[in-house]
């Protein structure tokens, strides 16, 4: 799915293509990833989201090249400023990544190493790029600097892991990440594991950081609401594949799919009393798809010609795709229908 960035630049940085991930089993093949694509661009950052396993890790991953075995990319494109990194050797993915592409872990507890300090594991990712640094004293004013983008102070440059809070450890994952200045920066749920105020100072700190050094970002996350204040585009994903993609405020003023309609309403709202709405029945055997479109066993909506055809991407306005058969032009009264029925039991 491309889209068209609702403001700046309209220079696309990232683009994947068809991309497909399986995890090899004795019970057969795990779709984890289906044929999806989207597009990032400059200075953007795009929120994914979706349920547990519905594959935004694994997507994280696979643009990454980290996917582990069992797991293997079975085909796609990925393209960063034009280089296809599917084409790059092992030595020259070395190479680029943390300078064209970086990773800020879902973990920091246990992405940083204990037995370093923090300011050996950051010179650590700087040499292993640009080799040995002989000007001790510029390459501890350059951690400082990275030190005051984050918000941290310049005291821990001596500590351990285990001596920092967990939003500490988070905002020094957060300056690894972008100590190279790479052109795209993937942060794979970075406040989870969190309290809400140290999600959102984590969170603040992730858009400060983006705005000042210029890369673009992809946020994974499952909390729509802090996403809503943080992302230009929110690209939703369900059980491997991608169902919608909109700018933020279209999708929250008016959600296409019945899944991202479902996402939304699962907010709670402080303004109002209501019951929360859940969705009815537990995902499909990912290694039995069925026929149709992907969401169907759990749709409110679903009907005979949902299981007969999958749903392709729909182009619904310049800056919104959806994929669900209410959309396409010839089902356009049974969409009317089955809203109205909805707003009025």
């Amino acid at each position: 799915m491309s889209q068209t960035r609702s403001n700046g630049s309209e220079r696309v940085v990232l683009n994947v293509e068809k991309l497909r991930i399986h995890y090899a089993t004795p019970q057969g093949e795990v779709i984890a990833v289906s044929d999806i694509s989207f597009d990032l661009y400059e200075g953007e950052t795009l929120g994914l989201v979706g349920e547990s396993g519905c594959g935004k890790s694994t997507t994280a991953y696979g643009i990454l090249q980290l996917v582990q075995p069992p797991g293997y990319i079975v085909h796609g494109s990925i393209k960063v400023d034009g280089t296809e990194v599917l084409d790059l050797s092992e030595e020259e993915l070395r190479s680029f990544r943390w300078t064209g592409l970086s990773l800020i872990p879902q973990g920091a507890m246990n992405s940083l190493n204990p037995t370093m300090r923090v300011k050996d594991q950051i010179i650590d990712v700087i040499e292993a790029h640009e080799g040995k640094q002989t000007d001790k004293k510029a390459l501890r004013e350059r951690i400082y600097d990275l030190f005051a983008k984050v918000g941290l102070p310049n005291r821990i440059y001596n500590m351990y892991p285990h001596e920092l809070s967990g939003g500490m450890k988070q905002r020094v994952c957060i300056a690894m990440g972008v100590a190279l200045h790479p052109t795209v920066v993937i942060a794979d749920e970075a406040t989870s594991a969190l309290d809400v105020v140290v999600q959102r100072i984590v969170a603040q700190t992730l858009i400060q950081v983006k705005d000042e050094i210029g890369v673009s970002l992809i946020v994974i996350g499952h909390d729509m609401g802090l996403l809503a204040q943080i992302v230009d585009r929110i690209a939703v994903m369900y059980a491997g594949k991608m169902v919608e993609i909109a700018p933020v405020e279209s999708i929250y003023a008016e959600p296409l799919h019945p899944y991202t309609k479902l996402l939304i309403d699962s907010i709670p709202s402080i303004k109002e009393r209501k019951p929360l709405r859940i969705t009815e029945g537990i995902t499909h055997d990912p290694r039995n798809p069925p026929s149709g479109c992907i969401f169907r066993l759990r749709c409110p909506f679903a009907w005979e010609h949902c299981a007969e055809v999958e749903p392709l991407p729909i182009q619904v306005d310049r800056k919104h795709e959806v994929a669900c058969h209410m959309f396409d032009e010839q089902f356009e009264e049974r969409r009317a229908h089955a809203f109205a029925t909805t707003a009025n039991p």
